[in-house]
């Protein structure tokens, strides 16, 4: 018997129409067409189009599809850092993206935060000589919430570095401030409920222009670099096959979430989110996070006195 609930961050429960769409889908040809026609292109399009007007995302930024949003840990750090990274680290998702960039043979430099923190990140003193500022805006593990004013506000006092976002677990509830945000990426099996196999990242026309500087003093990555990435967006192509029928399916979801209204969906969230919370102050449960501002409206990790395997072998059994 299927669960009628998955208590994990994603993959989450797909939409109702999802059969639908598939049988659409095949319809129209979706599984077989080429990603090299006139049809692919449209439907980039579309879908671009249809992001720009659900997040607000401006027309001289780059939309592109890649493998998941951990692939852009790396794509990221090839594409836009010569030599220092820096890092707001609270939880798995930000830690593996330092990893990454001290495997790419980069030096990053990280400030590290807990999920009972109840300071400011705006107010964090970023070193000199790092080139990006890179933070988790909802971290997955422990369901805490970067407030989208703080990352804009950080991203005011240091205006000469650039700003990415790891958006996967809020969008499209997060409402990023687009001029303050370089990169962000997400993947579709969280917020879009969708099935798991595309990312989608978004790339200012600083972030481009810098990878394009740097190809000309080193090496950023022979596949998918940011300035490669554009210049296929931008001609509406990918660099390989790409995943056709996941692209196909974000248009729909896309269309679906356009015609229920951003503010619809993201007032929905807080109120579901605020009443979650509420009847969790009434049993034995609380949530992880402290600090009421930085608990995730999208993600909520929960946690009591009892041990962990205990509380798994009784929800196993009933």
């Amino acid at each position: 018997m299927k669960p009628l609930i998955n208590l994990a961050p994603g993959p989450t429960k797909v939409h109702p129409e999802l059969m639908q769409w598939l049988a659409d889908a095949d319809a129209e040809g979706v599984f077989w067409k080429s990603h090299r026609s006139p049809w692919f292109e449209k439907m980039f399009i579309d879908v671009k189009d249809g992001l720009r007007k659900l997040l607000g995302i401006p027309d001289d930024y780059t939309i592109a599809f890649v493998t998941s949003a951990n692939e852009v840990w790396e794509r990221s750090i090839e594409s836009l850092v010569e030599r220092e990274s820096f890092h707001l680290v609270g939880g798995e998702f930000g830690k593996r993206w330092f990893e990454y960039a001290a495997r790419l043979g980069r030096l990053p430099s990280r400030w590290e935060y807990n999920h009972q923190y109840a300071g400011r990140f705006d107010d964090v003193d970023v070193p000199k000589s790092a080139e990006v500022i890179c933070v988790t805006q909802n971290e997955t593990g422990t369901g805490f919430w970067m407030p989208e004013d703080q990352i804009q506000t950080l991203a005011s006092r240091y205006p000469e570095k650039l700003m990415l976002v790891d958006a996967v677990s809020g969008i499209p509830h997060t409402n990023l401030h687009w001029p303050s945000t370089d990169l962000a990426y997400w993947s579709i099996q969280k917020g879009f409920n969708l099935p798991a196999g595309l990312g989608v990242v978004v790339i200012s026309p600083r972030a481009v222009a810098r990878c394009e500087e740097l190809s000309k003093r080193g090496s950023v990555g022979a596949f998918h670099a940011f300035s490669q990435l554009a210049a296929n967006s931008a001609k509406h192509l990918t660099a390989e096959t790409p995943n056709v029928t996941a692209i196909y399916l974000l248009k729909r979801a896309t269309e679906k979430l356009l015609s229920l209204g951003i503010d619809h969906l993201r007032s929905e969230t807080l109120v579901r989110a605020d009443k979650f919370y509420a009847e969790l102050a009434n049993t034995s449960f609380k949530a992880l996070v402290t600090t009421k501002a930085y608990q995730s409206p999208t993600v909520m990790a929960i946690t009591r006195e009892e041990p962990i395997a205990a509380l798994r072998a009784s929800l196993a059994e009933d």
